[in-house]
């Protein structure tokens, strides 16, 4: 556990709608657009190569099925997942985890338009760019309880 790192704390359990011993489904607290949801390992790695094999394979069936369950409650047709390793390729927070972001049709003026959001995150050096309001913690409970009642892979 690192105490400085944002998904070592005991607040981020509070952002969770399935999770697992070991990986956690968190809600992104400045979606990029409805369901945008993060997976990220309860242990602290920083690396997707601090993961061992059997890990990385569990990281994946979870992420699958996670993205699996965010399609079907925000009515979705496809979506996209961004797992950036360092500062260098955009990571904001130190920790391992993967953006999943729901996708319809025209929900951005351009397909591709989810990664520039993502980018100036990495830019402002915040966790959340100033473009992305953040949610309020009642409007987190509110989506996570609309995402678990919804559910029907848990």
């Amino acid at each position: 556990m690192n105490k400085a790192c944002p998904f070592c704390s005991a607040e981020i359990e509070n952002q969770v709608f399935l999770g697992t011993e070991s990986l956690m489904a968190v809600y992104n607290i400045a979606p990029i657009l409805p369901g945008h949801s993060m997976v990220i390992p309860r242990r602290h790695v920083e690396t997707i190569f601090d993961l061992n094999e059997n890990e990385l394979a569990e990281m994946f069936r979870f992420s699958r099925k996670v993205t699996e369950l965010l399609m079907k409650v925000f009515d979705c047709e496809g979506f996209d997942w961004s797992l950036q390793e360092s500062e260098a390729a955009g990571q904001s927070v130190a920790h391992l985890h993967l953006h999943i972001i729901p996708r319809k049709p025209g929900d951005l003026a351009r397909p591709g338009d989810w990664y520039a959001q993502l980018e100036e995150q990495r830019r402002s050096a915040m966790i959340d760019s100033p473009g992305r309001r953040p949610l309020s913690s009642d409007e987190i409970k509110h989506v996570i309880t609309f995402i678990k009642k919804s559910s029907w892979l848990t």
